[in-house]
């Protein structure tokens, strides 16, 4: 996976798919949200490491498709 910022946006790239998340901190909790195939994606965790990880590891076994 590899990360960077862009127009406070942050980027994340896995094997298959890249995404393009806003995160915001509310309270102890992070809100992420991002669009994947033309549907908004809202993720509320605790533990953002653990978040990306899973997506990471689901991203990278789905490689028959096609994310954009």
């Amino acid at each position: 996976m590899k990360v960077s910022l862009k127009n406070d946006k942050w980027i994340f790239k896995f094997n298959s798919v890249s995404i393009s998340c806003s995160i915001c901190k509310d309270n102890e909790f992070y809100n992420v949200t991002f669009i994947l195939n033309n549907k908004i994606i809202k993720i509320v965790t605790k533990n953002l490491d653990k978040t990306f990880l899973s997506l990471e590891k689901y991203f990278n076994k789905k490689t028959n498709f096609n994310y954009r």
